[in-house]
């Protein structure tokens, strides 16, 4: 059985056009028959070395692993679970001649060299080698650079251990005290910011590493101070520089309350600097957010920094450098404290400054209608009329409906006058409107006015389908419903759809035994079964069987 199963897989792989599912499923078989030989092994109380019948089954399986990048990662990890250790490093070097630009594959393999097979000097060629070949791979950059921190942080606790004070007691090679303070490191982020100059995030995230690692503190300086020598007009930078007053803060609730005033007191400094060489909208973003999430929701209830972050917030509109998430949050803070008096002005003032979206514009109608006691009726309308001379026809409908909801919300009386002004606009506004104006009359008015209505509509414009099951939907609430009205609405509805909608010719059929003659059913299901078409016409006569 054994060989006529390898025979079948040979056969499988000798095809003209070898596919990756007929490798697989080799792998597999040869795997399981390994596993099922331990199992054996074991009962058998068999613990010796693998045998050369062993390696065979491990080598024929490595001979049938092509160049996909799968296949390769299942090679590694097998060749891993069997203890293969010079398999898994020859397997890594070829896997990385076939893919060559693979950041991951670098990275994993130096891992490998590092943490497994305790070889530093394979991990650090791997990714010299992989550098040389991405030298803009900012993944290959920062793991290469953790590498580094990683293995002196290793051989400093390793002396600790051995209790080793000098460098000329350790038999470890290149053990001076300028590898001790991380020098390597710090070539290796100077040889990274030469690759990839101008990326001040790419800069930060060094950073981070070093702080997972003792005794940095000097080379995280070094990083903040050239943010400013090398981008002294970027905003990012100004930021970063402003924050370093965090970075030796390791728990912020063990300082004492004027350590931190003093702290805040320093960063709000930096961040008033960096608006005197970049006074821009994205600056002022940076101040605020920080301003707000670091000295104001730490302690709500101090109204003096309220009352700063207010006075900074009417300083940047004044400037006209307040963006639009920070005209929202200006918003939100006077929410908080209940100034909803301030409110309007504010809102004026965002509406200035951001006016061609409708985003903007949707918000602004929708702050209005929140706090519409401190406006006129009147003063409501001209905004809704400002709005709608501001953007283009093709995106009024949500203002149209919002307008709408304020009417229905305020000024009832006046909302049959509006919607029949809105379903004789444009046609991408009344179509969708037509909907929400049969809505309201079938609440309000009589079922006579109703068909009226909606009997107008369809003589004279276009209306949609929904619109039309809308009508029959209304028709079919009424009690009783008038089977007429509902004929004439169905035979309307199945012009446009008949030829593919069987449910609906059921309903039609229904509709028809329940409220009208059932001597007609017989002729709407023959009249269903010429106009259907295709696999519809099957089953609409399944469906009817049900009936």
């Amino acid at each position: 059985a054994l060989v006529k199963k390898r025979t079948h897989f040979e056969y499988q792989l000798q095809r003209r056009v070898v596919r990756k599912i007929d490798f697989l499923r080799y792998i597999k078989h040869e795997i399981n028959l390994e596993a099922e030989r331990n199992n054996r092994k074991h009962k058998l109380g068999i613990y010796k070395k693998k045998t050369t019948v062993d390696f065979a089954i491990v080598n024929r399986i490595h001979r049938l692993f092509q160049s996909d990048a799968k296949l390769w990662l299942d090679y590694i990890t097998f060749s891993k679970d069997i203890g293969s250790t010079k398999v898994v490093s020859k397997a890594f070097s070829r896997m990385l001649q076939a893919h060559p630009y693979r950041a991951d594959f670098w990275i994993m393999a130096a891992q490998w060299e590092f943490t497994d097979n305790k070889n530093i000097d394979n991990a650090r060629r791997m990714m010299q080698l992989a550098i040389r070949r991405n030298s803009s791979s900012k993944s290959l950059w920062l793991e290469y650079f953790r590498l580094e921190l990683l293995y002196v942080d290793k051989m400093r606790k390793r002396r600790q251990v051995l209790n080793i004070k000098e460098p000329s007691e350790d038999e470890e090679e290149g053990m001076s005290d300028e590898f001790f303070a991380n020098k390597i490191a710090d070539v290796i982020y100077r040889n990274a910011i030469k690759a990839i100059p101008d990326d001040i995030e790419f800069r930060m995230s060094f950073v981070a590493v070093y702080k997972l690692f003792e005794s940095t503190k000097q080379y995280r300086d070094a990083i903040y101070n050239s943010l400013l020598v090398d981008f002294p007009n970027k905003e990012a930078s100004w930021h970063f520089f402003a924050e370093k007053e965090y970075d030796n803060i390791s728990n912020w609730d063990a300082l004492a309350g004027h350590e931190k005033e003093d702290l805040i007191e320093s960063v709000e400094m930096q961040y008033k600097e960096g608006l005197k060489h970049v006074d821009t909208e994205q600056m002022w973003d940076y101040y605020l957010s920080w301003y707000y999430d670091d000295v104001v929701l730490p302690s709500p209830e101090c109204l003096s920094k309220l009352e700063i972050l207010l006075a900074l917030f009417e300083e940047a509109a004044t400037a006209k450098k307040l963006s639009e998430n920070k005209y929202f949050l200006w918003i939100k803070v006077l929410e908080q404290i209940e100034d909803y008096h301030t409110i309007p002005a504010v809102l004026k003032k965002y509406i200035n400054e951001y006016n061609s979206s409708l985003q903007s514009w949707k918000f602004y109608l929708t702050i209005l209608l929140t706090y519409k006691e401190f406006y006129d009726e009147s003063n409501i309308k001209n905004e809704f009329k400002k709005a709608l001379e501001s953007l283009p026809d093709e995106v009024l409908l949500s203002i149209w409906e919002l307008q709408l909801e304020w009417y229905l919300a305020s000024k009832p009386k006046l909302v049959q006058k509006l919607l029949e002004k809105i379903i004789n606009l444009s046609p991408d506004i009344a179509k969708p409107m037509q909907s929400r104006y049969l809505e309201w009359v079938a609440v309000n008015k009589s079922i006579g006015k109703t068909r009226k209505i909606y009997a107008n509509l369809i003589a004279n414009s276009l209306v949609s389908n929904e619109f039309l099951y809308q009508c029959i939907d209304i028709e079919e609430q009424q009690t009783p419903p008038d089977i007429n009205e509902l004929r004439k609405l169905y035979e309307l509805i199945l012009s446009r759809i008949g030829e593919s909608s069987s449910e609906f010719w059921i309903k039609y059929i229904k509709a028809e035994k329940t409220w009208g003659q059932p001597t007609q059913v017989n002729t709407i299901y023959w009249k269903a079964l010429k106009t259907l078409v295709g696999d519809a016409n099957q089953y609409f006569v399944k469906l009817y069987a049900l009936l």
